[in-house]
């Protein structure tokens, strides 16, 4: 009788004790799950001094700006940037998740496995240079915030921001020259954004469509 009793306690316990697996109500969240993303130019004036430049922000500066959402992360049907050579803008990325929060500050806070890469320009078109802080204010090589100089006129072209989530180790091969680099993929791991927009270079007043 007593071995009767403690098998039918130790049924009870199978059929109501409750679940730790599935029926979970609280699953882990992605940090780096993006929403939308935002990617904003902001002319600004450059200063050279001495062996590198100082940018400064100008009194009403040129902004264009494109908003990637949906799926694909896709531009809106027809848009494209128009960006004038000589002129410097301070390229900024603005990343959200499906609840509407801002999560581009995660990129910043894994500074050691994320770099954004600038592709699509043919060489001697563009220069680009990091400009991220930390939270301690250390300079690191990011993405989310950077400087392009445009330095010749094209047709238009397809810009591709990338920001890259590398493995473990990796980013100790990339350096801040690696940002226009074609062969990106060489920097094992995985594309956490690939953004395309069309661009065109211009001229002095050349906003022409």
């Amino acid at each position: 009788m007593k071995q009767a009793h403690l098998f039918i306690i130790a049924i009870s316990i199978l059929f109501f004790a409750p679940s730790c697996s599935k029926d979970d109500p609280t699953p882990e969240v992605d940090q780096e799950e993006v929403g939308t993303a935002t990617l904003t130019f902001t002319e600004v004036e450059r200063e050279a001094h001495d062996d590198h430049y100082h940018y400064n922000d100008i009194t009403n500066p040129e902004i264009e700006e494109v908003r990637f959402e949906g799926a694909k992360m896709l531009p809106p049907v027809d848009v494209h940037l128009h960006l004038e050579v000589g002129k410097t803008y301070r390229l900024e990325l603005k990343a959200t998740d499906f609840a509407g929060r801002e999560t581009q500050q995660t990129f910043l806070n894994r500074a050691e496995t994320h770099q954004a890469f600038i592709l699509g320009a043919e060489a001697g078109i563009l220069t680009y240079v990091y400009a991220d802080r930390d939270a301690d204010n250390n300079r690191v090589n990011v993405g989310v915030t950077g400087y392009l100089t445009v330095l010749k006129e094209t047709n238009m072209f397809t810009l591709r921001y990338v920001m890259r989530h590398l493995n473990p180790g990796v980013k100790a091969n990339v350096t801040a020259d690696d940002w226009n680099n074609a062969n990106f993929t060489q920097f094992t791991g995985a594309n956490d954004l690939d953004l395309k927009v069309g661009v065109h270079l211009v001229g002095e007043d050349g906003h022409d469509h």
